[in-house]
């Protein structure tokens, strides 16, 4: 089942334009006003629809493989195997080799095999993030519907621009609704911004790990987070502090084209040391040898993150382990990358905080999440320092840095 939204200007029109889109079987499970016109939330099966659209996304000429079980009943399931393919019946198909394929091409086979096993990883993490993004969906909308009748109206005519701006911000609706009745006590914005500020800052706790930095320091984030960038230019801030000397950063299990020449060249820059290590054996050995190091930073793959954060936890369950989240992140990928290792995390960490990102879909999950807010970084310079945050200081920024249209 899927829910679509239907706007017509009367509850007639809109019954006439669900049954000729969506058929006599639609069922409708929300109807109300909007904007003057009637708003239906329609529950349909697109089953039938789903699979037909899918096929002619095919390319032309691509083999895939017709299940052979019964058809696809649930999204969730059309969408692996038909977009993603992750299903395990197209990995096993995948995946075996032709038996006439010589012993000569045994290299090339394994190094093929790797490079899947880095797509199958990377399709079941999207397929992951896109179930994700679709929860949230889902809950925002029921959240929208039950809480239209408790209140949330702006009534303070000079507060409502400012109040346009948080609601196309993508601050979350429970918030929305929560901070409605502060902007109606204030008188100017910057008082409605000292009062939300504080109170939901209040709520999302933090620490400072730049003061006493030392010992092993794991950094995890999916790929493009900036968390290489991020353990670069945190060796290079410490490293002027404690010596160059006293400082290291290790490249674990990431075997990404080009990503042990990336992490080379950012630490020459910052000037520290760089190992790499393929697996936990030589990361073992390598950190013995580093025993009398300050500190040592850990990058970790972007691919398949979930598994070599347990891998270390295991190895090393007295270092401190940082997730990495860009600014622009969605809630749903939020709550996906805190899951995968709920009980590792000592902060988080939020990179290319700019004027033109605000981070809400990561605030929403903070305020309910236990984990503490460390760092941010707001410029791709290396030269650039991460800077201590704190909630209140977070959502503060984040205020400020509304469109200027609105506010």
């Amino acid at each position: 089942m899927e829910l679509q939204r239907i706007l017509a200007k009367d509850s007639r029109s809109a019954m006439e334009q669900v049954h000729n889109t969506f058929g006599k079987d639609a069922l409708v499970v929300s109807n109300k006003r909007a904007r003057n016109k009637t708003e239906l939330i329609v529950a349909v099966d697109l089953k039938a629809d789903l699979e037909h659209a899918l096929d002619d996304m095919q390319l032309e000429g691509e083999h895939i493989k017709e299940p052979t079980s019964e058809v696809c009943e649930e999204f969730n399931q059309v969408m692996e195997s038909k977009i993603f393919k992750t299903s395990p019946d197209f990995f096993a198909n995948e995946n075996t080799p032709p038996s006439f394929l010589s012993d000569s091409n045994s290299d090339v086979m394994d190094d093929n095999r790797a490079d899947d096993k880095r797509d199958q990883l990377h399709a079941r993490e999207i397929v992951d993030l896109v179930k994700q993004e679709l929860a949230v969906m889902r809950r925002e909308l029921t959240l929208s519907d039950r809480l239209s009748s408790v209140g949330g109206e702006i009534t303070n005519e000079a507060m409502q621009p400012f109040a346009d701006a948080l609601s196309h911000s993508g601050l979350s609706i429970s918030l929305q609704v929560m901070v409605a009745d502060l902007i109606n006590q204030s008188r100017e914005t910057e008082d409605a911004i000292g009062t939300i500020s504080t109170i939901l800052g209040n709520n999302i706790s933090n620490v400072n790990i730049l003061d006493d930095m030392q010992d092993v320091h794991v950094l995890s984030g999916r790929s493009g987070s900036g968390k290489t960038v991020t353990c670069a230019r945190l060796a290079r801030q410490k490293a002027l502090e404690y010596g160059e000397n006293a400082v290291a950063v290790i490249s674990f299990k990431d075997s990404r084209f080009g990503a042990w020449s990336q992490i080379q060249i950012l630490c020459s820059q910052a000037g520290v040391d760089t190992f790499r290590a393929k697996n936990n054996d030589e990361l073992k050995n390598i950190l013995e040898e580093l025993s009398d190091r300050r500190l040592v930073i850990i990058d970790t793959s972007g691919s398949d993150a979930a598994s070599s954060i347990k891998s270390l936890s295991n190895l090393l369950p007295e270092a401190s382990y940082h997730l990495v989240l860009p600014a622009d992140s969605s809630e749903g990928g939020v709550r996906s990358s805190i899951s995968a290792s709920q009980d590792v995390w000592e902060s988080i960490i939020i990179t290319r905080l700019d004027g033109d990102v605000q981070p809400w879909p990561i605030i929403n999950v903070l305020v309910d999440q236990d984990i503490p807010v460390s760092l941010i970084t707001n410029s791709p310079s290396l030269t650039k320092n991460a800077e201590a945050t704190t909630g209140v200081s977070l959502i503060d920024q984040s205020l400020r840095d509304l469109p200027m249209g609105f506010v």
